[in-house]
């Protein structure tokens, strides 16, 4: 090998001699570290161009991580004789090179001098496809990760739906038609405390024993067909009624049931009673007119499919359980006029206002309610919409139709400026007069339903002699 380096001619040979055991062979001027030749082996290198170092000062190709450990490379080559005579093992360094086109070029070198050679030959083996793989060993890992936490963030959000669900729901194995899982609502509907230990139980166990056949029979048929219509059992604990449905869902453990109870009425109906209990549920889900049921905080308990039409919500969870006050128009100003008048009179009808949709488009409508016979107050709210019956005008009342008549007589006797004048004026009394009824004489919210300030309404007040003694504008 020294003979090698001591004849240039011979120096091709010793190159090609070391490439079978490196990727890469470059010769340095030892002081300089100039780059004489570089020859690489494989495609990849190939695609590199790493014969661009040619000329160049090698340090200057030196990924920054990589400077200092390159420079002390430069200081210690390994004199070959001498390693070869103690037998020593190679210590290969790892550098981070730039190529030409300043694509990084990982290797692991060593840097090695003949003894009686005016050169430094450096032998590399390429670590690029190694470093490929970690890089998407990395990016596999990391998409792991975040699929694992999606899928963290949709279990706690399907396990806190499940349990924060009004309505009775139990998960039941396919195979046993035993209890695998079941909410809190569905604990206190079959007489437990805690919903852990209905786990294990035999399902149609929980429900009297003359609708155990007919509640298996329900169950195979939601096995075989995926989905049942309801029927009504009896909870054997408890005595209530309940309307029960299933449906197959397909979770991590294969397919199992979801079986969903709703609670009937504990008073006594006769035969005839039902249809028609049915009918009057019925003609409300499919009235022309949107229909809201609230508790008397304003919460919804229950929409028919036309109120969802006209807010533009697509799912029930959109609506039941939020407050009615933002669907309106006024907000606030009208949900207090609403509820007032529904302590006072029970009744409301034809209350003006607008029903913001869920894309804050406003609908005009007009509002009637009444509150429900119910142990807890119960609102009614009934929805029209009045856009088109906007085209033609509102149904004049008794005392608008003779002021329009009185206004028809002034045609020829005062000029049309002075007949608009006073048309303004009687609009803008009647609007005042109104709004004062509908707010129970409340001159803020009568203000705020206007869209005046207080200080200008009791201006107009006292232009109308609608003020009361102590009112000051």
């Amino acid at each position: 090998m020294k003979n090698v380096l001591e004849i240039p001619q011979q120096l091709n040979l010793s190159e090609s001699l070391i490439m079978g055991l490196a990727d890469l062979v470059v010769v340095l001027q030892p002081k300089t570290f100039q780059v004489l030749s570089v020859k690489t082996k494989g495609l990849e290198l190939g695609r590199v161009k790493l014969d661009g170092w040619v000329g160049e000062n090698l340090s200057q190709w030196t990924g920054a991580d990589s400077v200092d450990k390159f420079m002390n490379l430069l200081k210690t080559p390994t004199n070959l004789d001498h390693f070869v005579a103690q037998g020593a093992d190679f210590q290969w360094r790892h550098i981070n090179f730039l190529s030409p086109a300043k694509l990084s070029a990982p290797f692991l070198v060593h840097l090695f001098k003949f003894q009686d050679a005016e050169h430094l030959v450096m032998i590399g083996r390429d670590l690029g496809s190694m470093s490929k793989m970690q890089q998407k060993l990395m990016d596999t890992q990391r998409s792991m990760e975040r699929d694992y936490m999606r899928l963290r963030h949709t279990e706690s959000r399907y396990k806190l739906l499940f349990e924060t669900a009004s309505e009775p729901i139990v998960v039941l194995d396919l195979s046993t038609k035993k209890i695998a899982q079941a909410n809190t609502a569905a604990a206190k509907a079959l007489g437990q405390q805690d919903a852990k230990k209905l786990v294990g139980q035999e399902f149609s166990q929980c429900f009297d024993s003359t609708e155990r056949e007919e509640i298996d029979a329900m169950l195979s048929l939601a096995q075989t067909t995926g989905k049942t219509s309801g029927i009504t059992t009896k909870v054997s604990a408890l005595g209530q009624a309940y309307t029960m449905a299933a449906d197959l869902i397909v979770q991590e453990g294969g397919t199992q049931l979801m079986v969903r109870l709703g609670a009937k009425s504990s008073t006594s109906a006769t035969i005839t009673d039902k249809p028609i209990q049915a009918w009057y549920t019925d003609a409300l889900q499919k009235a022309p007119y949107g229909f809201v049921v609230t508790d008397a905080s304003g919460l919804i308990l229950s929409v028919n499919e036309e109120f969802m039409a006209m807010s533009g919500a697509f799912s029930l969870a959109q609506v039941v359980g939020q407050h009615f006050e933002p669907w309106l128009g006024r907000g606030g100003v009208d949900w207090g006029v609403l509820v007032n008048n529904l302590k006072q009179l029970s009744t409301i009808r034809n209350f003006a206002t607008e029903l913001v949709s869920q894309s804050n488009l406003n609908l005009e409508v007009d509002i009637s309610a009444s509150v429900l016979d119910s142990a807890d107050k119960r609102y009614g709210f009934f929805i029209r919409d009045v856009h088109r019956l906007s085209q033609t005008g509102p149904v004049s009342s008794s005392s608008m139709a003779g002021s329009v008549s009185q206004l028809s007589q002034l045609v020829g006797r005062m000029p049309m400026k002075d007949i608009v004048g006073e048309t303004t004026d009687m609009i803008e009394k009647m609007c005042i007069q109104s709004a004062l009824e509908l707010t129970q004489n409340n001159r803020a919210s009568a203000a705020e339903m206007l869209g005046l300030s207080r200080q200008s309404l009791y201006i107009k007040l006292h232009r109308y002699g609608m003020a009361e003694v102590n009112d000051k504008p």
